[in-house]
């Protein structure tokens, strides 16, 4: 790191807190690390509504993010010597920056999901992988453990601790997922100034009416199944939308979904985009993994990639058929079910 001329910090599409932050934090580290680098912080196609108060926060420590819509704006820049990619299991997830990211020297990827597709990546350059899902809930702890590491004297310490936790607090969905070292971090983040009131406020958004629109349209589209699993009856939904299918797929747990896969259309790609939500007691419970047991299985089928927690995640799918989707989702169910499975219908008169 100390001799690269050029650095690309990449986050997942659409960033999150954690992936943000994580990517401010990780700009100052390089930065005091080796000065004379020049470092860019790339996000593709967007950045979340809930990230708004922390871009601002990066923006006052002077750091620039390019956020990329469009191939163009890419297409001519020169390959860097070295790529951190942040918060990302999938080279899918990087979309229009991918094949940008498989033209570094050298590519470091810094995340707490296992990495679901390293083989692409390890052709003719140097692969470095930090952190795992079982020691970390979220990469804002792995990237403030780096900075403990090097024992950096920064000037605005505060401020990184401080949007790391936010990112910390998201990704947790404020402590209710977290690992055996989440505080630990979180009371080293404290100890260097950052203000829990404070990182609540940074994640704190309030959600547009489309988002409310989409999350009704999502109820009324879904089918409801029940499977048995492990001698458990288990809910399951499935349900497409244009938008915010990651709200949407929340939204189906919260009335009484154990398991939830919303699909959208992705235009761009000409894919199918699939987002999956679980309950943390279920799939603990009775030990499920759903991007395994499941998105793994739509992955082989239709090709594409994807990654996340056992309870939470997303794919890519190389397809651009929601039906097809669905009846291999229903498919799985039926393979995976010990009573095969139950559809609810309601009969109207």
């Amino acid at each position: 790191m100390e001799k690269a001329k050029k650095v690309a910090i990449v986050t997942h599409v659409n960033a999150d807190p954690d992936a943000l932050s994580s990517a401010c934090a990780l700009h100052e580290l390089v930065h005091s690390l080796n000065k004379e680098a020049s470092i860019e912080v790339l996000v593709p196609e967007g950045i979340g509504s809930e990230c708004k108060y922390i871009y601002v926060t990066c923006q006052k420590m002077n750091i620039k993010m390019d956020v990329i819509k469009k191939y163009h704006q890419i297409e001519d820049r020169a390959p860097c010597d070295v790529c951190i990619v942040l918060d990302t299991a999938s080279l899918e997830q990087l979309r229009l920056l991918k094949n940008y990211v498989l033209k570094c020297d050298t590519i470091i990827i810094i995340d707490h999901h296992q990495f679901q597709d390293i083989g692409p990546l390890i052709k003719d350059r140097q692969v470095i992988y930090i952190g795992d899902g079982q020691s970390y809930s979220s990469t804002a702890e792995i990237v403030f453990e780096m900075l403990m590491k090097y024992n950096l004297s920064l000037n605005n310490i505060r401020e990184i601790a401080e949007i790391l936790l936010a990112g910390v607090l998201w990704d947790t969905k404020r402590f209710q997922r977290i690992t055996r070292n989440t505080f630990h971090v979180v009371a080293s983040m404290i100890d260097y100034g950052a203000n829990y009131e404070e990182a609540l406020k940074l994640i704190a958004t309030e959600r547009p009416s489309s988002n409310r629109i989409a999350r009704i349209k999502c109820i009324f589209r879904h089918r409801g199944f029940k499977v048995r699993i492990k001698n458990s009856d288990i809910f399951i939904a499935i349900s497409n939308v244009g938008a915010y299918e990651s709200d949407c797929a929340s939204t189906l747990i919260t009335i009484g979904y154990d398991i939830s896969f919303v699909i959208t259309e992705d235009e761009s790609l000409k894919a199918i985009r699939i987002v999956y939500r679980g309950r943390e007691d279920v799939i603990n419970s009775l030990n499920i993994d759903i991007y395994n047991e499941f998105v793994k299985k739509l992955i082989e089928v239709f090709g594409g990639g994807g990654g996340g927690h056992k309870a939470a995640g997303g794919a890519i799918l190389r397809t651009y058929n929601i039906k097809q989707v669905v009846d291999q989702i229903i498919k799985i169910l039926n393979s995976i079910s010990e009573i095969g499975i139950l559809e609810f219908v309601e009969n109207k008169t």
